[in-house]
């Protein structure tokens, strides 16, 4: 796959996720505003997500953090998953989601985490 095919099916994998976390946890996962719909705060807060877990591995590779293994590899998406979903709900005015507290972040960025590794998995035997 080319390089912005790839991003294209992060930003649809991370959008699908917070939708779905929607549907599975209504009352922890609040989606839209006054300023998005309920499917604008998704397409935003995806692409948003995924351009933040896109530049990771040049963020990784820029302060020195080594994933040549697939523990230290799932740990660091794990933090980042994690950070980048919590400042999403953080600026839930800007971005239209909100998450109740951080074990909904945390259960969504572990969620994500796989879903990510899977994805990652197959479009890199697509190549």
């Amino acid at each position: 796959m080319k390089r912005y095919q790839k991003f294209l099916v992060y930003w649809l994998i991370n959008s699908l996720l917070l939708y779905l976390a929607n549907m599975l946890m209504p009352r922890s996962v609040a989606i839209g505003n006054s300023i998005f719909f309920k499917y604008q705060a998704i397409v935003f807060s995806g692409f948003v997500w995924s351009l933040i877990i896109w530049f990771t591995p040049v963020f990784a590779k820029e302060l020195e953090i080594a994933m040549k293994d697939k523990t230290t590899m799932m740990l660091t998406y794990l933090a980042v998953n994690f950070a980048t979903l919590w400042f999403i709900a953080r600026f839930s005015f800007f971005t239209g989601v909100g998450l109740a507290n951080y074990w909904i972040v945390l259960i969504i960025a572990v969620a994500a985490n796989f879903v990510q590794y899977m994805t990652w998995k197959y479009v890199e035997e697509k190549k």
